[in-house]
């Protein structure tokens, strides 16, 4: 009888196996994600609040590339939130500033970020 048992079952010990490491490494994608968001959000805050009214490009530059590692690092845990992040890295790479209302259709406000960061926080 166990050697029955034991033919039924080490299929299913391998995929159970092969489950645990993929939740580890999506896990870990995620929170290297997260991580990566939070810097930048927390950066670009840091800047804004600073640096008042005047326009540092070589900061904004810094803070692009933030944004883009962040997407880069999301695209794993949620492409719709790592093409919004990209979307930030695209503002502070160019000179204009947008206007409110296409910051808010691209999903760059800080509000916006900060509640899809929200979600993916308590999603895992």
């Amino acid at each position: 009888m166990s050697g029955i048992a034991e033919v039924f079952l080490s299929p299913l010990q391998g995929i159970l196996s092969t489950l645990q490491s993929e939740r580890h490494y999506r896990d870990k994608n995620t929170d290297e994600a997260l991580l990566a968001i939070k810097s930048a959000l927390l950066q670009t805050k840091k800047h804004i609040e600073l640096s008042g009214s005047v326009r540092d490009r070589a900061k904004e530059y810094e803070l692009a590339e933030l944004w883009s590692q962040a997407s880069i690092k999301a695209r794993r845990a949620n492409i719709p939130l790592a093409l919004a992040l990209d979307e930030k890295s695209r503002y502070w790479e160019e000179q204009e500033v947008w206007a409110e209302d296409r910051a808010v259709a691209k999903g760059i406000k800080f509000s916006q970020i900060e509640g899809q960061l929200d979600a993916l926080l308590s999603n895992s």
